[in-house]
């Protein structure tokens, strides 16, 4: 299996790398794919995977805290800025210059992040569900989500298969305090100055009737983004799931 240790952080991440398998794949370009919380990028991006891989060589790691990666054992203020710099790292172990990035909710967030912060290494950015603040309002949405709503038989099923048993148990509670923690720090996650810096190719994707990440904020980043362009879908969070036909297209015609 396929795991790099981040030596700035000691710790160590499980990454997967798809090429189509023909000779020409050496030369497509990397497309890097960023799961949200909880997730992985198999489970966040099945119906994307498929259609990327006969164009670009995707690399799809799990997050620090997910998946086969390193556990966590909190979720500190600064976390997304450490996933992006933990992000640059894996390319630099694996000698991969620039890639496309495709992000999903904390994903999108981490991916804004790298395109604001080491430029030279993002060459074009589609993000769906990203924020670049976090309220009292978001976390009290994130809180009644994973703790005060049962989760789903079917949902704890999939989180012990990817996480596994009793590691994922820990992690709702441990998400909805890191993210307070962010509030109480302040609540910035990218800033505007940040955001203005983002001059690569950037789609902004977001569900209108998004209740965990309010539709405000794609209006945010498409305002502070230079040339960014702005793609709303009828459908809440996990828009890439209940709008999949719309977003695939939108995708593939963005990275081409």
């Amino acid at each position: 299996m396929p795991f790099a240790t981040m030596p700035h952080s000691n710790m160590t991440l499980y990454y997967d790398y798809f090429s189509s398998g023909i000779p020409e794949s050496a030369s497509f370009p990397t497309l890097l794919l960023l799961h949200g919380f909880a997730g992985t990028p198999e489970s966040d991006f099945e119906a994307q995977i498929p259609l990327l891989r006969p164009r670009y060589n995707v690399l799809a790691p799990h997050l620090y805290g997910y998946g086969r990666s390193s556990q966590r054992s909190n979720y500190v203020p600064s976390y997304y800025r450490e996933d992006a710099a933990n992000m640059v790292e894996l390319l630099d172990a694996l000698h991969i210059a620039r890639v496309n990035v495709l992000g999903f909710s904390d994903g999108a967030t981490v991916g804004l992040l790298m395109a604001a912060l080491y430029p030279q290494r993002v060459e074009s950015l589609a993000v769906l569900g990203a924020q670049p603040t976090i309220n009292q309002r978001d976390v009290s949405a994130i809180r009644h989500w994973l703790l005060e709503k049962p989760l789903s038989e079917e949902w704890q099923a999939q989180l012990a298969q990817l996480h596994g048993e009793p590691y994922w148990r820990s992690l709702p509670a441990m998400y909805v305090k890191g993210q307070e923690e962010l509030v109480a720090a302040g609540g910035i996650i990218i800033t505007d100055q940040e955001l203005a810096a983002i001059t690569c190719p950037a789609l902004i994707m977001h569900g209108v009737r998004d209740r965990i990440v309010s539709v405000e904020y794609a209006h945010t980043l498409h305002t502070r983004i230079a040339g960014s362009r702005l793609l709303l879908f009828d459908a809440g969070h996990p828009a890439h799931i209940r709008c999949a036909k719309e977003y695939n297209a939108a995708i593939m015609e963005f990275f081409t």
